[in-house]
């Protein structure tokens, strides 16, 4: 049998200006053909499951095409239209299949599709006709429609964030994509929109309330007749209507029972959607609490054990008598890079410097910066004004001396668990910069997120050393930093992702949606 797999992935933060081009599909991942096995196959993403179930099944997996570029702004026509129409002509060509699997992020919006997933996967049932199985992974940050229910077989959602468990919940739709193509289940799949949004500060499943969420999640996949169940979180940054959390189960052959396990955890959710919303400390506060608590450095070599399917990331895990001791993480929410922020924030550091707080690390996106090291060269200092670039939403640029320590290429690769299953990075030319007043940043020519410890690393930093390492993310630094971290606090701060949510003007949202207004909702169906 004949599996077709292509994507198109993007996080969509429709009040970003820095718009997804063409080109930054192509700066990113712009695959073809056995290009995507040779980056994903061995990685922990999503398609690395597709791989893996059709070594273990016996079916023949045809890579066609895959786009992913990181969380920027809308995707425009003329990117989506040349990808998209690249990839259909693909499917199209080469077929016939015994089946689809799509490897989409599921909160793309490009300026012609508010919900270009579901067009997306539109487009394909077109081409395939509707008795080919579609099957489609999405991201837990995915707003997902009706609609893309409607125009695929099986729709399964991550069930951690951090997204630790990507090539699992792969592998997952795979075996019901290809076992439904051999006839041997139904799939019938039901998803549950309550009007309702869980702050991006309230995200993580490893503790509550989202942890309850996922584990309803897994007790209704023990019902009898459930194939599988999924919770999307929902990502709060896209204007569009079907943004919010939602809850799909599948079941065989039998809608009524999907219909009744997704009520159920919809239920669930929306009893909590209070908690869901709980605010977090600003800068002043969290930099206090950073100041007041840290003990010292980690010793060498001790860390905190992180699961590879993120199960059981929680609190960092009591280490003998070295559990209190390491930097404290920040987590900056405002400049959150995996949820299309700038990457350029300056917030937390020009605080940090008023303050008079030392040891500090953080990354800056800075192009500008970075060409000015370069013309000056290692070991020399020089004075930048840094950040604050992109827009007038990440603060002002910050004046800042130090000493160019170290130049590289940007090029790293992580092996251990991180968010999202990603193996390969490019953050392109990168610059240590050890500053007067104690604190180093890292600056880099693209945006690079803080998802992986080796972007330190490869440059000569030693987190583990510093004070405070502010984390520009909410969750997805997690399992980079946790293991290593003394405590690690959410830090609500200004931005194009900033947990103040009411800052944002929204168009097409639905309405009531909770907590913007009250609303009521009928459990049942």
């Amino acid at each position: 049998m004949r599996i077709a797999t292509l994507g198109i992935s993007h996080e969509t933060n429709t009040f970003s200006r820095v718009l997804a081009e063409y080109d930054k599909f192509e700066e990113v991942e712009l695959l073809r053909g056995h290009e995507i096995l040779e980056r994903h196959a061995d990685s922990n993403y999503t398609i690395a499951g597709y791989v893996e179930a059709s070594r273990q099944l016996g079916f023949e997996l045809v890579p066609l095409m895959f786009a992913r570029t990181g969380p920027i702004g809308t995707i425009t026509k003329d990117a989506y239209d040349r990808l998209s129409g690249e990839m259909l002509g693909m499917l199209r060509d080469q077929g016939p299949w015994g089946a689809v699997l799509i490897a989409n992020h599921g909160a793309a919006v490009s300026e012609e599709f508010p919900d270009m997933d579901a067009e997306f996967a539109r487009a394909i049932r077109e081409i395939v006709g509707h008795d080919i199985p579609v099957g489609i992974t999405l991201d837990m940050h995915s707003n997902i429609s009706h609609e893309l229910i409607d125009n695929t077989t099986a729709c399964v959602v991550w069930r951690t964030n951090p997204h630790l468990d990507t090539r699992l919940r792969g592998r997952k739709t795979a075996d019901l994509i290809y076992r439904a193509a051999l006839g041997e289940i139904d799939p019938k799949q039901w998803i549950a929109t309550p009007p309702m949004l869980v702050n991006i500060v309230r995200q993580f499943t490893g503790e509550e309330p989202m942890k309850g969420l996922v584990d309803d999640a897994l007790a209704a996949n023990e019902r009898p007749g459930i194939l599988d169940t999924s919770v999307a979180e929902g990502y709060p940054y896209a204007d569009v209507e079907e943004m919010g959390m939602s809850f799909i189960a599948i079941a065989d052959g039998d809608m009524s029972l999907a219909r009744d396990a997704a009520y159920w955890m919809a239920g669930r959710a929306w009893g909590q959607r209070v908690e869901l919303n709980v605010p977090v400390p600003g800068i002043v506060e969290a930099l206090t609490m950073a100041e007041e608590r840290y003990v010292g450095p980690k010793p060498e070599g001790v860390t905190n054990f992180v699961p590879a399917d993120g199960s059981a990331l929680a609190a960092p895990v009591a280490d003998s008598d070295h559990s209190h001791l390491g930097p404290i993480v920040l987590m900056d929410v405002g400049d959150n890079i995996g949820g299309g922020s700038s990457a350029d924030s300056t917030f937390i550091l020009a605080q940090a410097k008023q303050m008079g707080v030392k040891g500090l690390l953080q990354s800056l996106y800075d192009p500008e910066a970075i060409a000015a090291c370069l013309a000056a060269g290692i070991g020399t200092e020089v004075t930048l004004e840094l950040g604050g670039k992109t827009d007038e939403m990440h603060g002002e640029p910050v004046r800042v001396t130090g000493t160019v320590r170290a130049i590289s290429d940007g090029d790293f690769e992580e092996t251990r668990p991180i968010h999202g299953g990603y193996r390969y990075f490019s953050a392109g030319t990168c610059v240590r910069l050890d500053t007067t007043d104690g604190h180093t940043l890292l600056l880099t020519e693209r945006r690079s997120g803080n998802t992986s410890r080796e972007q330190m690393y490869h440059i000569g930093i030693w987190p583990e050393k510093y004070r405070v390492v502010v984390a520009k993310g909410v969750v997805s630094p997690r399992p980079a930093y946790q293991p290593i971290a003394a405590e690690v606090i959410l830090v609500n701060t200004p931005g194009v992702t900033t947990a103040d949510l009411d800052t944002f003007t929204y168009e097409r949202r639905r309405i009531p949606l909770y907590p913007f207004e009250e609303a009521t909702w009928e459990i049942t169906p």
